[in-house]
């Protein structure tokens, strides 16, 4: 049996989204936006602002939903969802899912390619 520890399986959830989901013209800048977004705003107002403005931060905060469900930290599939189980959420487990956000964010930022100036990858 292959015993994972969580930096493998944060690193794995990463480079998965990444490649699969991450694609797109702008995706390492978004990336990169959005640890100092939580950690100025909380998760919830990070998640409000990746609602109201799209532009691939949907796509980031879908990918933390999916690294999320793996650690069963979460059943939400889509950011409503996600957005409605924090709002009803105490503080410690609001707590803990922003600590394993930002903890993932640091591999998935790295993974998350940048554009060139013309907007290829």
């Amino acid at each position: 049996m292959n015993i994972q520890n969580l930096d493998q399986i944060r690193a794995a959830n990463a480079l998965k989204a990444a490649k699969s989901k991450m694609g797109g013209k702008n995706s390492g800048e978004v990336v990169k936006k959005i640890p100092p977004m939580i950690r100025e705003n909380g998760i919830l107002g990070a998640l409000a602002f990746a609602k109201e403005n799209g532009k691939g931060y949907e796509v980031c905060f879908n990918a933390i939903i999916e690294h999320l469900k793996s650690l069963g930290k979460t059943s939400s599939n889509d950011l409503d969802s996600f957005l409605n189980e924090l709002t009803q959420a105490n503080s410690a487990k609001l707590r803990e899912v922003t600590s394993e956000a930002m903890l993932y964010l640091n591999y998935l930022r790295r993974f998350a390619r940048k554009s060139d100036k013309n907007g290829e990858e």
